[in-house]
């Protein structure tokens, strides 16, 4: 059954956070307390990152782990904010989903083709979510070993946090450090979980949307019937889905949207982090760099492959009118003629994804790299 493979993953991490995305379920009020509970760590984390950053404005590379761990933090809150503000819009497009993949996967060819994209979608949004957890975990579990290296080393403890931040007390008292250890924990999971959720639920999304494409360039090209009037009523179908599906496409581009926008910021996030992990090279805290890099790198390209496949899949529908049975309809009803060739040229257009500024595509994430590698070349110079 459709239920069985649609948003699997998706709605058992949204669940974590409080939050249905299938079912209408009394979960208490629109903003539930675990999705409260993440923003607040968040929210309250982040001055005391700030405050680490403006102590070391002097020190490039602990600037850098501060501005880092603000970005990743700015991040999540505008993803959880968004959601939550646009909850109802959300689940509403996740019905639509449902509904429409339910009426078209009746056929074993269109069952096959769902079932493909939602088994490549959660093998992505799985892996996506692993190196997020590992980047949280090693985190995590870095500083305090961290700090019983160094004890063995030179006797001394000092305290050490997983991520850049400063307090209005000694944490050099077990239940002051106790309390921060804990206090940064919350912070990594504010961050992780709400991230993973909405990067996860577009990835899922676009796969769905890709497979309805699919469908649809699928009966185009077998909309052959018994007689003139099952033709034409196929032909009438597959216009409908077509439809359907840009419209699926323009309300996922636009709840996205902003979120797609943040990407200005990706470049810079991925330069810190790139020259946090060379300057770790050699040190314990390589391995969380390095999950996190990768996390980053794959946040950003679910978006922009994503986004690449929509628009491509979109334009694959022209391609399959041309290879339709179509040149008997030119001695039955030439206005059926000019639709296809409207049809055609709407295709042409393809569905894009964009983030106001500029399309998620293949070519805008080569874009953010190499101006990230850029960047990194700056620092080290300045280093």
């Amino acid at each position: 059954m459709l239920t069985d493979k649609f948003l699997r993953l998706q709605s058992a991490l949204f669940r974590l956070l409080g939050l249905e995305l299938l079912h209408e379920q009394d979960v208490g009020h629109r903003y539930p307390w675990r999705s409260i509970c993440c923003i607040l760590s968040v929210a309250s984390f982040m001055p005391l990152t700030i405050a680490f950053g403006l102590q070391n404005v002097q020190n490039v590379e602990q600037l850098t782990d501060s501005l880092c761990s603000v970005l990743v933090d700015l991040l999540a809150l505008c993803k959880i904010g968004l959601f939550l503000w646009l909850y109802k819009d959300f689940k509403f497009l996740i019905g639509q989903f449902y509904c429409v993949l339910q009426t078209e996967t009746h056929t074993a060819v269109a069952e096959m083709i769902v079932t493909r994209e939602s088994r490549r979608d959660q093998f992505i949004s799985a892996m996506y979510a692993y190196c997020f957890i590992t980047a949280g975990l090693s985190a995590c579990l870095m500083s305090p070993l961290s700090m019983l290296i160094s004890y063995q080393r030179t006797g001394e403890l000092q305290p050490k946090f997983p991520f850049p931040s400063v307090y209005p007390w000694d944490n050099m008292k077990l239940s002051n450090y106790i309390i921060s250890y804990f206090w940064n924990v919350c912070a990594a999971l504010g961050v992780a979980l709400p991230t993973v959720c909405v990067d996860t639920l577009f990835c899922s999304l676009s796969h769905n949307l890709c497979a309805l494409f699919q469908i649809a360039r699928h009966k185009m090209m077998h909309f052959e019937g018994r007689n003139t009037k099952e033709t034409h009523e196929n032909l009438k179908h597959v216009f409908q889905l077509y439809a359907l599906c840009l419209n699926l496409g323009h309300f996922l581009n636009e709840y996205f949207r902003p979120l797609i926008c943040q990407f200005v910021a990706a470049s810079l996030h991925l330069c810190v982090l790139c020259y946090q992990l060379s300057a770790n090279i050699l040190q314990p805290a390589l391995l969380f760099y390095a999950a996190f890099t990768a996390a980053v790198v794959g946040q950003v390209s679910i978006y922009c492959f994503c986004g690449s496949s929509i628009h491509s899949e979109c334009q694959l529908f022209g391609q399959a009118i041309y290879e339709s049975s179509w040149p008997h309809l030119l001695q039955e009803n030439l206005q059926l003629v000019s639709s296809l060739k409207i049809a055609m040229m709407r295709s042409s257009l393809g569905c894009p994804i964009d983030g106001y500024f500029f399309e998620a595509n293949r070519e805008t994430l080569i874009t953010i790299v190499r101006t990230a590698i850029s960047y990194v070349t700056l620092l080290r110079s300045l280093a």
